[in-house]
């Protein structure tokens, strides 16, 4: 598409078409699993997210570095399914959320108020298998090492669907957490090369002052 290009803006892939000083469209590139700050990509649905600087996902990169990790082991570790992974995840997050553990009732929302501020702002929860991220550490993208289903590195995260909180006049702030992940280029936190990548885990009611 003539004045079409491809900009990286809060860790998407975005397509900007302009005509002259005009924006005509814009529009996020497909298939790159949920769009989080730090986070993008989701090889939990097998797809070629293309990182910050538009190439590929380097796959022989990966398996290059599993293969050098395996050989260090000495050993051969039987992975779980990942969809045992994710329902497991789900499961824990949601009893965690409620003060219960509990795997036979599961959902993807949460909006019922509680004593605590979180549950005064409406989120919703999911897995995801993230490809790239933007290390804590650095400040820079990193390749996040994903290969299905011998190694996914599955996170859940919660995200903000409102902006005010129910019952009582605030506002609604995104929380964070870090995870760790074995990264490219390695990362400086482990001898094993993993780094920190921020991750959405919940939604804080922040009350107005009165």
């Amino acid at each position: 598409m003539q004045g079409c290009r491809e900009e990286f803006i809060d860790g998407a892939i975005i397509k900007v078409f302009r005509r002259g000083e005009a924006v005509i469209a814009v529009c996020v590139e497909g298939d790159c699993g949920p769009r989080l700050k730090y986070a993008w990509g989701d090889a939990l649905q097998g797809t070629d997210c293309p990182g910050p600087d538009g190439s590929p996902y380097p796959r022989q990169l990966v398996n290059r570095a599993l293969k050098t990790s395996g050989s260090r082991q000495g050993r051969t570790v039987r992975t779980l399914d990942p969809s045992l992974m994710r329902r497991a995840l789900l499961d824990a997050h949601e009893g965690y959320s409620q003060g219960i553990v509990s795997g036979s009732n599961r959902t993807a929302r949460s909006a019922s108020p509680s004593c605590g501020s979180s549950r005064l702002c409406r989120t919703r929860y999911n897995t995801t298998a993230p490809m790239y991220g933007v290390s804590l550490t650095s400040g820079q993208p990193v390749t996040i090492v994903q290969k299905f289903p011998d190694l996914l590195q599955q996170v859940v995260f919660e995200v903000c669907e409102s902006s005010s909180c129910s019952l009582v006049r605030g506002t609604c702030s995104q929380t964070y957490v870090p995870y760790l992940f074995l990264v490219l280029p390695l990362g400086p936190v482990t001898l094993t090369g993993q780094d920190y990548v921020l991750v959405e885990s919940g939604c804080v009611c922040r009350p107005d002052p009165l």
